[in-house]
């Protein structure tokens, strides 16, 4: 590598949205594109594209938001001197991120397509939090998310919202993209302007809060559960609806419960329990459409006017193709399933009874808010939640080791619940 891929290869070691961490290889190529900032601008702000190559074979594209100063100039962390330049981290440094802001609304960028009139942005700031993304604040009413880990063409949540325009649900509205003409991949999604949703607030810190204080969140789950089957509804509606031969889709988990067992030991006592729940699918189609696919109550606001449902990326370790590919809801039920279990880690005894009543009341609103007067089909929720909490155990050993824990119980739940059974 050079010295600059190096510096950027040390700098994606510690930055959320990068999900490569702990796993070996190597920047292999950046790409530049063009400059957003006008000639001679302080700071200049472009895009790159930086090719990641593992050493298992894998190939990732992760976007970059770069900024360059004159040598000494930068006011902050600079990742590496090229000459007379210093190169930075844009979304770290303020004035470049004003730069970049001002330069897709007021210069115009091509490839930045508004679909609703903005007007200069009052309120440039970038979130912090843990995302897989970056979004900037630019005022009151919109967010500019900038999309980090790419796949040549459109980006699976600019997608399904500009399909859902319109439609009522509980989405938030989208008002423009910024695309790329990436020699690599063509016509390629780099982020995209949405609505703020007005008084809302994270689902995540609601319900944490209200496990921590033993307050019931029933009806909270319950109307979080119509809220996502009105967007399932849309979305077949939208794009349609198949079947998938349950043989391949237990085949399909079966092997990445042996590709996560090769990396998270932990899961290797339960390994054959696990693919036992999972076999329940052979010999039954399922109905597949276009879901959330990483459906948990981050991916949630609450606001005065209810249940928003966002991030329609599907879950940072699957393919663009993956993601994409027709699922069955029970993928999304069992994701926010899995979150309310994750949300008992902020109550004072986790593993209290009490911690464990609020989950299951939660779980048990939720489900039958999402199917209403519909019974819930027999053995196809158990290896969703097998396949989701098995993700789970591989992410946390990659970026939260000391999260591990909470999917690790679940694991061990759901693959005694089997050999009682048995």
């Amino acid at each position: 590598m050079t010295g600059l891929t190096t510096a950027w290869w040390r700098h994606l070691a510690n930055v959320r949205w990068f999900g490569g961490k702990g796993a070996p290889g190597a920047i292999t190529a950046l790409e530049a594109l063009p400059w957003y900032t006008a000639p001679d601008a302080v700071p200049a702000v472009r895009s790159e594209i930086a090719t990641i190559d593992y050493a298992d074979g894998r190939r990732e594209f992760y976007h970059l938001l770069v900024a360059h100063y004159p040598a000494g100039a930068a006011p902050g962390e600079v990742l590496a001197r090229l000459g007379t330049v210093d190169v930075v981290d844009a979304t770290t440094d303020p004035a470049s991120v004003r730069a970049f802001v001002d330069a897709c609304q007021r210069r115009g960028v091509p490839g930045m397509t508004w679909t609703v009139p903005q007007p200069p942005a009052t309120e440039v700031r970038v979130w912090a939090g843990e995302q897989s993304n970056t979004t900037i604040t630019l005022d009151d009413t919109s967010l500019f998310k900038v999309f980090r880990r790419i796949e040549p063409g459109p980006n699976l949540d600019a997608e399904v919202l500009g399909a859902l325009a319109g439609s009522g649900t509980a989405v938030p509205a989208l008002f423009g993209r910024l695309t790329a003409d990436w020699p690599a991949g063509g016509t390629t999604d780099l982020g995209m302007v949405i609505e703020r949703v007005p008084g809302a607030r994270d689902g995540w810190e609601i319900a944490t809060a209200a496990c921590a204080a033993g307050t019931d969140f029933g009806e909270d789950a319950r109307a979080l559960g119509v809220a996502l089957a009105a967007v399932h509804a849309q979305l077949a509606a939208t794009f349609g609806t198949g079947t998938a031969s349950g043989d391949e889709l237990a085949a399909t988990m079966t092997r990445r419960l042996d590709e996560a067992v090769a990396v998270a030991e932990v899961l290797r006592p339960h390994r054959d329990a696990l693919a036992a729940t999972v076999a329940v699918l052979r010999g039954r189609p399922l109905t597949v459409q276009r879901v959330h696919g990483d459906f948990h109550l981050g991916q949630t606001l609450r606001s005065p006017a209810g249940w928003t449902i966002i991030d329609f990326e599907g879950e940072p370790a699957k393919t663009a193709a993956e993601r994409r590919a027709p699922d069955s809801v029970w993928r999304d039920v069992a994701g926010m399933l899995r979150s309310f279990d994750y949300a008992r880690s902020a109550h004072p005894e986790p593993t209290s009874e009490a911690a464990r009543t609020w989950s299951q009341t939660a779980c048990t609103a939720f489900v039958g808010g999402y199917c209403g007067d519909r019974d819930l089909p027999t053995g196809v929720l158990a290896p969703y939640l097998v396949d989701k909490a098995v993700y789970e155990v591989v992410y946390e050993t990659r970026n939260r080791p000391t999260w591990v824990g909470i999917p690790l119980q679940a694991i061990t739940e759901l693959a005694h619940d089997h050999t009682t059974a048995d």
